[in-house]
């Protein structure tokens, strides 16, 4: 086919024509997408830049999410220990109320106190199946003729010696003579120099302690399951497991996490969360109906709580840790996505108001075009 030429008048607005019909579908599809870079054609560097950024913005949302589950599960945790303590605390009531409670303890028939200092004074007391405590009062601790003040001599290594083992000596009131008195909650053997053996009942535990005995021990076994219940996605914090939460996309040495665990107070591993491990061990008869036990036991209780309420500075403060850095993650994230949008999204009021001038400008072109071949038919004209 022949080549049809077009006047420069027509070709001129012509091509003007096509190139704002260009520009006006351009216009148009950014108006469409709400987009200016679409892909490399449309501008190349800020394509793969934006790419580069949002994709990393992927990474780092996905990063949060590990974030949130690992606040989650100190959360978890938490709760757990705030129940637990308060368990602890009833604990520590019922103790106490056993204390309360009166039980006598068991004594031995008066004892007569050294009458002399020819001789070392020497004393055996052993309790349940333990080994037998050796008690000695040195013949030179001893007066020759004062009875009494070698009574006191010997009650006063008894306690000493017994400190805290539930087994006490106390002066009677002739001044002269002793009583060994048992509150360990088992048997007590005392011998004498080479005399024979004898024994001082443990007191039977009366109905009222027995009943917060046996409160106790319930009080126990849900501590226990507490604990158990306590994990969050396959992870328990009171149970011995650590948690690592991830804080950034790089792997390797250039990895950033965090790793939260239940320590004591030396930096070690605290282990489960257990009863026993807090103080709180089985409850029986020998506890219960001495005084002296319960005391050590009521001790250990409120050590076991201190070592809560360590556990939960130590999640409080993770917790804040963790925090801190998903807010500053998703600050970086939406730092990331608006320089990717600054690069690609295009300005819709710019973009409408070229339209507009685009449009208008057709329009002229068109106008112009239509001038152009009416100026070609004038020539016709004259040639008819």
């Amino acid at each position: 086919m022949s080549q049809i030429n077009l006047s420069a008048g027509v070709r001129s607005n012509l091509l003007s024509l096509q190139g704002t019909a260009n520009m006006l579908e351009r216009t148009q599809n950014r108006l469409a997408t709400g987009m200016k870079v679409n892909g490399p054609l449309d501008d190349a560097a800020a394509f793969f830049t934006a790419q580069g950024l949002n994709s990393r913005a992927n990474d780092l949302s996905s990063i949060t999410q590990g974030m949130q589950n690992g606040m989650k599960t100190i959360n978890a945790a938490s709760k757990g220990l705030n129940s637990i303590t308060k368990t602890m605390e009833t604990m520590i009531g019922q103790v106490r109320q056993a204390l309360q409670d009166p039980l006598d303890a068991t004594e031995s028939a008066s004892i007569a106190g050294p009458p002399n200092a020819d001789n070392d004074y020497e004393i055996d007391i052993t309790i349940g199946d333990g080994d037998a405590v050796e008690i000695v009062v040195d013949d030179g601790d001893l007066d020759a003729t004062d009875v009494a003040a070698n009574t006191q001599t010997v009650v006063d290594a008894i306690n000493e010696a017994m400190d805290g083992t539930g087994v006490s000596a106390r002066v009677n009131d002739d001044g002269v003579s002793f009583t060994i008195i048992n509150d360990t909650g088992e048997n007590v053997d005392y011998e004498i120099g080479t005399a024979a053996a004898v024994s001082i009942d443990a007191a039977e535990i009366n109905d009222n302690r027995q009943a917060l005995m046996n409160t106790f021990n319930d009080l126990r076994s849900e501590l226990d399951a507490l604990a158990r219940d306590s994990g969050y996605n396959g992870n328990n914090l009171l149970m011995g497991d650590m948690l690592e939460v991830v804080f950034n996309e790089l792997t390797g040495d250039d990895r950033n996490s965090f790793t939260v665990s239940a320590k004591q107070a030396d930096g070690s591993a605290f282990g489960n969360v257990t009863a026993d491990r807090l103080g709180g061990t089985e409850g029986n008869a020998i506890m219960f109906s001495s005084n002296t036990n319960l005391e050590a036991r009521l001790e250990a209780l409120q050590d076991g709580v201190s070592e809560l309420r360590s556990l939960s500075s130590q999640l409080g403060t993770a917790q804040t840790i963790i925090e801190n850095r998903e807010n500053f993650t998703k600050e970086m994230i939406n730092t990331l996505r608006s320089g990717a949008d600054g690069l690609t999204l295009a300005d819709m009021n710019e973009e409408a108001a070229n339209n507009l001038a685009l449009q208008t400008k057709q329009q002229l072109g068109q106008s112009a075009l239509a001038l152009a071949i009416q100026n070609d038919q004038s020539i016709l004209q004259l040639l008819r």
